[in-house]
């Protein structure tokens, strides 16, 4: 698909692949623009299609902030 002049272009979007923890379900979701390398542990909120609840996900590893627990 070629851009044409005058055609905006879709923002950019990262692809990020997560296992909700209360399904046990993969999960695909999309987040705006690549994270910087100076954000990399930082996490954001998604709201999960398979449990319509909130997770914390880190952008860089795609990993939830419950992963990190002992």
């Amino acid at each position: 698909m070629e851009a044409r002049a005058g055609v905006q272009l879709a923002p950019c979007m990262s692809h990020l692949l997560y296992r909700c923890p209360r399904t046990h379900m993969n999960v695909q979701t999309w987040l705006h623009d690549d994270p910087a390398p100076d954000r990399a542990p930082e996490f954001e909120t998604v709201q999960c299609p398979a449990c319509t609840q909130l997770h914390f996900i880190n952008r860089a590893t795609g990993k939830l902030l419950s992963d990190n627990k002992d």
